[in-house]
């Protein structure tokens, strides 16, 4: 049986709410009316006035000593409510770091399996297919390790050979590619043209770049991949025929997602923008129907 909650305590609530505030107004209304009558008639009349309105005026003076004990009370209510989404910020961080760190064992035993059955059976398409599932989930797990180390952890700057490193990361990726019915191609005009930056940053940025072509691309597709040199910088450019970004302004923003049948958190874009605000990367995106491609401007490191 429903229990019977009288309407009373919320019409006290209320009454308790505003009583204070109709009784400022009235007594403000009342102060400025005997002004108002001291100051344009005669004053022998108005004397008889005169008790009311030092008691309307004290009045008001504990009127507004109300009103600053109500607003300290809501101050302190604020600075608790402050304190505690703080605390549980902190602890959601703390799980996060701690879930990230217990994903990186078992991802590394599937990989490391993977390896040592290939290496004694040869290839096999079920084993091919964990095997692009999991370096898929390496590419989220090694964003959310960024992202919960990235305020602890100093990254210091080394000189790389982007040539080199992109294609290792294109033949990390490789097999992701081919299980979603695509392909690379690689040109590279920057010979061995070194950047500075950190690897762990530009890997962010690669990945990312990579993963996104490969999630967006359309199948039978080819993914491009360009490195080439202009003044101070090496570029890095990867564009395909895939879905026209309809909203360039907003696809680095976090959370962001254009397409949500697709798998993704939304904070690849946004990683990769921050990284690049960091480092002064320009970035150059165009999109139409027939294309799509991300330019970065690397600058290069010291001859």
């Amino acid at each position: 049986m429903t229990q019977y909650r009288s309407p009373l305590p919320s019409l006290k609530n209320i009454f308790k709410k505003y009583a204070m505030h109709l009784f400022g107004i009235i007594g403000f209304v009342f102060t400025f009316t005997l002004g108002l009558v001291a100051l344009f008639r005669d004053t022998e009349n108005v004397v008889i006035f005169l008790p009311y309105g030092i008691l309307v005026f004290v009045l008001n003076l504990f009127y507004l000593k109300l009103m600053r004990l109500s607003r300290q009370d809501y101050e302190n209510k604020l600075k608790k409510e402050k304190e505690y989404s703080q605390e549980l910020l902190k602890s959601q961080k703390l799980f996060l770091r701690h879930a990230v760190h217990e994903t990186n064992t078992p991802l590394a035993v599937i990989m490391a399996n993977i390896e040592l059955f290939e290496l004694e059976s040869g290839k096999h398409i079920a084993l091919s297919n964990i095997e692009a599932a999991t370096k898929n989930m390496y590419g989220i797990y090694d964003d959310l390790s960024y992202l919960t180390q990235k305020d602890k952890i100093t990254y210091p700057k080394q000189e790389l050979v982007l040539a080199d490193f992109v294609k290792s990361r294109i033949e990390f990726f490789d097999i992701v590619a081919k299980q979603s019915k695509l392909s690379f191609e690689f040109k590279n005009h920057c010979n061995h043209t070194t950047i500075l930056i950190n690897e762990t940053k530009l890997q962010r940025i690669i990945d990312n770049n990579i993963t996104n072509a490969i999630k967006y691309t359309k199948e039978f597709e080819v993914i491009k991949i360009r490195l080439y040199e202009k003044e101070d910088h090496c570029i890095f450019e990867i564009s395909s025929n895939s879905t026209t970004i309809e909203d360039p302004e907003q696809i680095f923003n976090a959370y962001y997602r254009e397409n949500h049948i697709k798998d993704g958190l939304g904070l690849g874009l946004n990683l990769v923008k921050t990284i690049c605000d960091e480092e002064n990367i320009k970035i150059v995106l165009q999109s139409d129907k027939n294309n799509t491609s991300f330019k970065y401007y690397f600058n290069k490191g010291a001859k």
